[in-house]
């Protein structure tokens, strides 16, 4: 089995990341745009009255390679990784996670700058966190092991600011999703493990207080060759 958290394990995936990028940087001409985002946080909270800390690291990358294909078709594809550990004194917490999310779009609106799509994009994410129970040294206790996987369609908002780059968002207020979900926990002290799995589809949609059901917009750049 691979252990995600091995230093040997570690460096072979950010070599391949790092290999990727370096093909897509030397292949950018044969791409249309490019974007994504990235975010590395570092927290420090008191955790106690005797003035221990936590210290809560993260990382997350997920740049976004596409093409267009005509001016209203679009595909492209969005790789994800993210680590996250928790500390005290010594290590008591960390995570590891790796997805893949490929997608095609089509833009039926164009009014002035903007341009309004319809997104359809599977995607499979898998996700690895182990954690130790208080006061217990040594190894991590419990692991946890999930797969997500699924499609959703959904509107997308754009908005052309020149002629190499362009704004984009996706909107909530109406969407068509299936998700299915696998995960095993186990427990290292008792030797004892758990699976469940579900799968879920819905179609939500709303007229009204449309500014309200956006819930958190995120807003990304994408840079057209």
């Amino acid at each position: 089995m691979i252990d995600f958290f091995s230093p040997k394990t570690r460096n072979g995936f950010l070599l391949g990341i790092a290999v990727s990028l370096f093909c897509f940087a030397s292949n950018a001409t044969a791409q249309n745009y490019i974007g994504g985002s990235f975010s590395i946080s570092n927290t420090v909270s008191q955790v106690s009255s005797s003035g221990d800390r936590q210290n809560h690291f993260s990382f997350n990358v997920a740049p976004d390679f596409g093409r267009e294909l005509g001016e209203r078709w679009a595909v492209g594809i969005r790789p994800t990784l993210g680590f996250s550990r928790i500390t005290t004194a010594t290590p008591v917490g960390q995570a590891f996670s790796l997805g893949v999310n490929p997608y095609a779009r089509y833009k039926f609106l164009i009014v002035n700058r903007f341009g309004l799509w319809a997104e359809t994009s599977p995607y499979l994410n898998y996700s690895l966190s182990r954690t130790k129970s208080e006061g217990i040294a040594g190894s991590y206790s419990n692991e946890s092991r999930i797969l997500n996987y699924g499609i959703q369609l959904l509107p997308v908002l754009t908005y052309q600011l020149g002629r190499h780059v362009s704004l984009e968002t996706r909107l909530n207020i109406f969407s068509v999703t299936m998700n299915g979900s696998h995960s095993t926990s186990i427990s290292h002290t008792t030797n004892t493990a758990s699976t469940s799995g579900s799968f879920t589809c819905g179609l939500s949609a709303t007229s009204k207080d449309i500014l309200g059901s956006l819930g958190d917009i995120s807003l990304g750049f994408l840079y057209h060759f």
